[in-house]
């Protein structure tokens, strides 16, 4: 990392226990340049987008550490249109530490989570929310949502959080089967979620303001189709920072013109894109440990591969009504390819890496994620049968103490040489 980074990390960390407003406020101007920044870039291509959504997403976070009173913690899965349109904004885990751990002030949160009897072995971007959460730095926000979709680590983290903030708690039962009456019991939820919010701000939800969420969101599903279809036939300077953009683009921030413009900008940038540059392209599996310098420079636009795609953004490409918002807001949790069989989402990820013409998958296992970490072997076997030769790789997406980085380095560069030995 920078030294200025490194530098502000120290200063939060030293603020954490004595201070926790002043290491808030440190945060808050952090991201507050940020936002400032990535409004203002001079980027082009592809890393324009990049810096637009990123300075939208530090909007966020500046939000949920200056005004809590409007924010609501979610985890990335739960459907926000009806926050959008009641000008609420969502705060979520893989968010909020991954900004932190890109701060260099991660571990002070995770310690603290940990003296407080929190498991080592918890999915480290939940555990460094709690940290945050209870060593004062994050305040309390207006309410607690979370789906059961996906990760385990909702169903503990997120229960503890509603109790330490003595905040109201809303969790979204998702059915593992997709059918109509699935749908309609989670329409049921969200309504009824709504009407709780609509209590606590002492405001109601606008239907039209939540129809032209929608409509937003059917618009930059459609346009990240057309990326997609045009993506595997050019090279792109694609980041493992934009693959996170893309994933929280069609999750938390889906509906807002930030993220309909976003992909906008994808669709420019590709359409400009020259034709494959000779490098090795891979497509990666999960989480993406956006943090470590040694992975970006592997992966990064002067990197020594090329990276295509991952499989996060994929959950959910199915088409949207705008008026029927909650049903369509159903329909995208219960018709996740993260609902169900394990074997959905990895022949999804296979599709996706064959559109994307991918030499090679990285299935990334971060640490504490025990459904990526249960299904790796038979991802490994099944993607490896379908011509997409697979590295499981062990990391962290945002602690660095679960790393052993040179490790990491050298068995992702064998594995590059492993590609091009078999002509890729």
């Amino acid at each position: 990392m920078k030294p200025y980074v490194e530098a502000l990390g120290k200063l939060v960390e030293s603020k954490a226990d004595a201070s926790p407003e002043a290491a808030r406020k440190l945060l808050a101007a952090a991201y507050s340049w940020v936002r400032f920044s990535g409004k203002h870039s001079f980027h082009r291509d592809v890393q324009a987008a990049y810096g637009h959504l990123n300075s939208a997403l530090a909007g966020t976070m500046v939000d949920s550490l200056r005004r809590p009173q409007e924010t609501v913690m979610v985890n990335i899965f739960f459907p926000c249109e009806m926050l959008h349109a009641m000008g609420i904004q969502p705060m979520f885990p893989e968010g909020m530490s991954a900004y932190v751990a890109c701060t260099a002030c991660q571990r002070v949160f995770a310690e603290k989570a940990e003296a407080n009897n929190v498991p080592e072995s918890l999915c480290s971007y939940h555990k460094t929310m709690l940290g945050i959460a209870e060593s004062g730095v994050l305040p309390k926000p207006l309410m607690v949502a979370n789906t059961t979709l996906a990760c385990d680590a909702n169903q503990l983290s997120f229960r503890r959080l509603a109790e330490f903030y003595d905040a109201p708690h809303s969790v979204i039962d998702i059915p593992d089967r997709e059918t109509d009456e699935a749908v309609e019991y989670v329409a049921k939820q969200l309504r009824d979620m709504t009407a709780m919010l609509e209590d606590l701000c002492r405001r109601k939800l606008d239907e039209n303001a939540l129809k032209e969420r929608l409509a937003s969101s059917k618009r930059s599903i459609a346009l990240y189709h057309q990326y997609l279809e045009k993506r595997g036939r050019v090279s792109l300077p694609s980041t493992m920072s934009g693959e996170l953009f893309s994933t929280i683009a069609l999750h938390v921030m889906l509906g807002r013109p930030e993220s309909e413009r976003y992909m906008e900008e994808l669709l420019q940038a590709v359409n400009a894109a020259p034709e494959p540059n000779g490098k090795t392209r891979i497509f990666w599996f999960h989480v993406l440990p956006n943090w470590q310098d040694s992975m970006n420079a592997l992966f990064g636009q002067k990197g020594s591969c090329e990276l295509v795609g991952s499989d996060l953004p994929w959950d959910f490409l199915g088409d949207v009504d705008p008026e029927r918002p909650f049903e369509s807001m159903a329909r995208r949790v219960v018709g996740s390819i993260n609902n169900g069989s394990a074997l959905r989402r990895v022949d999804t990820a296979i599709q996706a890496a064959k559109e994307a013409r991918a030499d090679g998958v990285i299935l990334f296992c971060h640490w504490g994620c025990k459904q990526t970490m249960g299904l790796s072997q038979i991802a490994k076997q099944r993607m490896e049968a379908a011509g997409l030769p697979t590295l499981v790789l062990d990391g962290d997406g945002c602690d660095a103490r679960n790393v052993a980085d040179g490790q990491m380095v050298t068995r992702v560069n064998a594995f590059l040489e492993q590609l091009e030995g078999l002509g890729a």
